[in-house]
């Protein structure tokens, strides 16, 4: 979340980021308005507490204290972070810069199909049976197929893990607590599957349980910077996402993915970026699959996030390049909202600390990448170098 010394110094910064990002400012126009309340409550609270004034007259105040405080909290909970000065204006993707590409999408002699056909013929892909399971836009791999994921997941994690990240197998089940400081609650309710019962909803993201390994704790600068990796499932609900052009594995609500957290300090953050976006692009590298660079305008920005850049993989079945992976420095705005601070080394007040995310890869858009870019005319999928060891097999064939 935002500093309220932030918002309550600088009115105007705040409005006019929330403007770059197409944001309604009723919210902020809100909060203001009953900070000031509060502040001239709080006054005269301390006012007639000095002068021993009626406990009863005390007790009303302190009640409409708390009341202002709790609006306060669930209002600042609902404002999102502040786009960077060097993030491009926009308000959709026509806003978004290309940064650069890698590598050159594949030529056939034949009309290449999507995935989804290939797989279909290749007998690793069951999406009618998934139904059955859980209903629709839910994921069945079969035989090489979650071989594929299976070893797609073990590539990434031991390239991670040799770079210098400690990989996690964290819970799937996480509190409401933790789904407000990373920024997901009050905000992405709607996309999320809940246990009302129990309190807690199944992870949207692994970046909600690496971010937020360190909640409630102060760190030694010298501990820093962090870097966690972890392979967990996702599940969102993405009520009015669906479309014609994302059938098969394109979008579903439950996909797995290899996250990547690192956790600096704010004078690291852009070496932690760089890195973590260099670690992102080696996965897509390593398999050989044809890339763009996306720097994502202020309009397009993800809740939390300063700043993003996307890659988005080539697919020759889609014809298109999709993202495969959204890299994103959250500044101090979710560390903020954890209570995750830093102690620095030369003494001093604790500071926030930068969280930076970023997938590397999700793994159902890297199969569907590999299909498509590997297809041949015979219906067989040719893959790259890095999987021969680990699937024991040059190419899936039916």
């Amino acid at each position: 979340m935002l500093s309220e010394r932030l918002i309550r110094a600088y009115p105007d910064r705040v409005r006019e980021g929330l403007r770059r990002r197409g944001s309604a400012p009723e919210t902020l126009e809100r909060w203001l308005t009953l900070d000031d309340e509060r502040r001239t409550l709080a006054s005269e609270h301390d006012a007639l507490a000095a002068s021993k004034s009626d406990p009863s007259a005390l007790k009303r105040i302190r009640v409409r204290l708390k009341a202002l405080e709790d609006e306060q909290r669930g209002l600042l909970a609902r404002i999102p972070n502040l786009p960077r000065d060097d993030v491009p204006d926009g308000q959709d993707a026509s806003g978004n810069v290309e940064l650069r590409r890698w590598g050159t999408p594949p030529v056939f002699d034949f009309t290449p199909k999507r995935h989804d056909e290939l797989a279909n013929v290749l007998g690793i892909l069951d999406l009618p049976r998934a139904t059955k399971l859980a209903g629709p836009r839910f994921p069945l791999l079969v035989g090489d197929g979650a071989r594929l994921l299976r070893a797609l997941a073990t590539l990434f994690l031991d390239m991670h893990r040799a770079r210098g990240y400690v990989e996690i197998a964290p819970p799937h089940l996480l509190r409401a607590t933790i789904l407000e400081g990373t920024g997901h609650l009050p905000r992405f309710a709607d996309d999320l599957y809940q246990l009302p019962a129990d309190a807690l909803a199944l992870s949207p993201t692994a970046e909600t349980q690496l971010v937020a390994l360190h909640a409630d704790e102060t760190l030694a600068e010298e501990a820093l910077p962090l870097a966690y990796t972890a392979c967990t499932p996702a599940f969102r609900r993405e009520a009015g996402s669906a479309g014609a052009r994302e059938r098969g594995l394109i979008r579903q609500h439950q996909f797995d993915k290899v996250e990547l957290v690192r956790i600096a300090t704010p004078e690291t953050a852009d070496a932690a970026f760089t890195t973590l976006l260099a670690d992102a692009e080696e996965t897509l590298q390593r398999l050989a699959l044809p890339y763009r660079v996306v720097v994502l305008c202020a309009g397009e920005l993800p809740f939390a996030a300063e700043r993003t850049v996307d890659l988005e993989v080539w697919m020759s079945g889609e014809g298109r390049y999709v993202e495969i992976s959204s890299v994103s420095d959250c500044g101090t705005f979710q560390a903020r909202g954890l209570h995750l601070r830093y102690r620095p080394k030369g003494g001093g007040r604790t500071r926030y600390p930068h969280t930076l995310n970023g997938s590397a890869l999700a793994l159902g858009r890297t199969l569907v990448a590999l299909l498509e870019n590997g297809q041949r005319a015979n219906g067989s999928v040719a893959l790259p170098l890095a999987l021969h060891a680990l699937m024991g097999m040059e190419a899936l064939a039916h």
